[in-house]
């Protein structure tokens, strides 16, 4: 996966997730977590940002907050509790689905910004710790990364849009 992403993670230890959330960040980064504006109702809990540059992706699952953290491009990160090879539940999506490929799916739409909403689906992906899938018409490139005992980590980051060079 080109530029390195980095994954980090706590429990809350009691506190709100965002307020861990920003914890994690801040002793990770030394910089400050802010929230975007959501883009379907324009509250504050759209996608993450860091003040003063970077990328940045969150997950939780039980009392697990994760951050994916880079340099610069789109990212994405998810945290399931639970076996990777655990079914995750998605019959009508992909039959056989396991939790491994939720957190892939996950990652993946997280990192081009989208969901289930917008009409995306399960991506076939390849086998092994990298991937890649192509989602919402953008190649993205994943890993598997190590998780904490009973949760299951993927990382994803979308690969660089194209400018249109087409004439008219």
């Amino acid at each position: 996966m080109p530029h390195a992403i980095r994954v980090v993670w706590t429990t809350r230890d009691g506190a709100e997730r965002r307020t861990a959330a920003a914890r994690l960040v801040r002793d990770a980064t030394g910089r400050t977590l802010r929230h975007g504006p959501c883009s379907r109702c324009g509250g504050d809990h759209g996608r993450p940002r860091l003040e003063g540059g970077g990328s940045v992706s969150l997950a939780y699952a039980g009392d697990l907050v994760v951050a994916a953290l880079a340099e610069d491009g789109d990212i994405g990160v998810d945290v399931e509790q639970g076996a990777a090879s655990s079914p995750a539940r998605l019959d009508r999506l992909a039959p056989g689905a396991t939790l491994r490929d939720w957190t892939r799916f996950e990652a993946a739409t997280k990192a081009v910004g989208a969901d289930l909403r917008d009409g995306v689906r399960l991506p076939v992906v390849a086998e092994g710790v990298n991937w890649m899938a192509v989602l919402a018409g953008r190649a993205v490139h994943g890993r598997d990364d190590d998780a904490p005992a009973g949760f299951v980590i993927s990382v994803a980051r979308a690969a660089a849009t194209e400018p249109d060079r087409s004439t008219n």
